[in-house]
C-alpha cells in the first residue's frame, strides 16, 4: 500500500516517502489527498475516523506516588474528558485541514453531554457515537499523576456495553453518506481510520470497512491503524494482521518481556501484516518505527521541554501526531516520528491538549 524510497537506512538521514505517490516528501507535498500541504493549502479536508472508549477522567496530581495505606494531599485535581482515541481526536481537530469523526459507546444524552461538548468544541464530529439511554453515568477513570517520576497510574470502571458490529456498521455507513459531497474531490470518505485494539469485535469492524472500501475501489487510498495498549486482550493476533499501521505502547512491549522497543518491533513484526509500519512509543526515551516491507528502522528522541507538568494523554498525542504527519501533512516516516515525539513532549509541558498544534507551530 505504501511506497518506500530510502537513500539511507537510518532515521536521521532517511528520505522515505509514506504515501500513495512514491515521492520523497518534505514539508510541502501533495500526496494524493487533494491539496498541497504548503502554507497556502487549498482543497477539501482530509477525513479521519476514530473509534474508541470514552471516559470522564479525575486526575490527581501529586509530588510523589503515595505509599499504600497512607493519606496523601493532591497538589491539583482536575476533571476532563478522557479516552485514548478521544484524546487523539481532540488534537487532530486542531488542524484546519482535517475533518475528524469520533465513534464511541456512551451513556444517556444527559450523562454524555459533558463528554460530547468537550469534543465538539475541538472540531470533532460526534454524531457517530452510540448513546445508551439506560446508562446514567459515564465510564470513570481515576488517575494518579506523580510529578517526580512523570508516571500516571490509572484505575478505570465502566458498565457500558462495548460497540457492537451492527452499531458500528449503521453509524459508519451514515457517516460515509455525510461525506457524499467530498467523495468526488477526495475519492473516498475517510483517508485514515483508527481503532483502539479492543478485541474480536474491532477485527470484524475492520473487515467491514475493508469490504466497503474494496467494493468501491477505495482501499488503496485508506490507512487503517490500530493502537495496541494492552497485550492481554482477546483477538489481538487477528488485529496485528489487519492493521496498515500499528501503534504499540511501552506497557504492551514490557508485558511480553521486552525492555527495548527495537527488539520488540523486530519480534512482533513476524505476526503483523507484511506491508505494515510499526511504531512503539517509549516515554521519555522517544519512539521507534519499523517499516516491515523494507526492514527500515526509524528512531527519534523525545522533545526537550523545561518541565514535565502533565503526562496524561502523551501517548495519545503521539498517535495523533503520527496520523497528522503521515496522513495529512505528507511528511516522510522519519520526519513524522520526530514531529510526533516533539508534539507528545510538548503535551507533557502543559495541562490538557488545548492549543498544542499552535504551540508546536510557533516553536518550529
Amino acid at each position: 500500500m505504501f511506497k518506500l524510497h530510502s537513500k539511507a537506512s537510518s532515521a536521521t538521514s532517511s528520505t522515505t516517502s509514506f504515501g500513495s505517490t512514491g515521492q520523497s516528501n518534505g514539508y510541502s507535498n501533495n500526496n494524493g489527498n487533494g491539496y498541497s500541504n504548503s502554507n497556502g493549502h487549498s482543497g477539501p479536508k482530509v477525513g479521519i475516523f476514530l473509534v474508541g472508549a470514552t471516559y470522564l477522567d479525575t486526575i490527581m496530581h501529586v509530588n510523589t506516588f503515595p505509599t499504600e495505606d497512607t493519606k496523601h494531599r493532591a497538589d491539583r485535581v482536575e476533571k476532563r474528558r478522557g479516552g485514548n482515541a478521544a484524546n487523539a481526536a481532540e488534537v487532530l481537530g486542531q488542524d484546519s485541514r482535517t475533518k475528524v469523526w469520533y465513534m464511541s459507546s456512551l451513556p444517556s444524552p444527559a450523562a454524555s453531554k459533558i463528554l460530547l461538548r468537550a469534543l465538539e468544541e475541538n472540531n470533532v464530529k460526534t454524531e457517530a457515537c452510540v448513546l445508551h439511554s439506560s446508562q446514567h453515568a459515564p465510564p470513570q477513570a481515576y488517575i494518579i499523576a506523580a510529578g517526580n517520576t512523570g508516571t500516571r497510574t490509572i484505575i478505570s470502571h465502566s458498565t457500558l456495553p462495548d460497540l457492537t458490529l451492527d452499531e458500528f456498521v449503521k453509524k459508519f455507513d451514515a457517516s460515509c453518506m455525510r461525506f457524499s459531497s467530498d467523495i468526488v474531490q477526495m475519492g473516498c470518505p475517510f483517508r485514515w481510520i483508527h481503532f483502539e485494539g479492543r478485541g474480536a469485535d474491532v477485527s470484524r469492524m475492520i473487515e467491514y470497512v475493508e469490504s466497503v472500501y474494496i467494493r468501491q475501489g477505495w482501499r488503496h487510498k485508506l490507512t487503517i491503524s490500530v493502537e495496541f495498549e494492552k497485550g492481554d486482550r482477546p483477538g489481538i493476533q487477528r488485529l496485528l494482521q489487519q492493521a496498515d499501521v500499528c501503534f504499540f505502547s511501552k506497557l504492551y512491549a514490557e508485558t511480553l518481556g521486552f525492555d527495548r522497543p527495537e527488539d520488540f518491533l523486530s519480534s512482533v513484526g513476524d505476526f503483523c501484516k507484511p506491508t505494515a509500519t510499526l511504531f512503539c512509543c517509549w516515554g521519555a526515551q522517544g519512539a521507534v518505527g519499523l517499516h516491515l516491507e523494507s526492514r527500515t528502522r526509524f528512531s527519534s528522541s523525545a522533545g526537550v521541554i523545561p518541565m514535565v507538568v502533565d503526562t496524561v494523554g502523551a501517548g495519545d498525542t503521539f498517535i495523533a501526531g503520527m496520523i497528522l504527519a503521515l496522513g495529512v501533512r505528507g511528511y516522510d516516516i522519519g520526519r513524522s516520528l520526530r514531529f510526533a515525539c516533539e508534539l507528545a513532549s510538548l503535551k507533557c509541558s502543559q495541562y490538557g491538549f488545548k492549543g498544542l498544534l499552535q504551540s508546536i507551530s510557533r516553536g518550529t
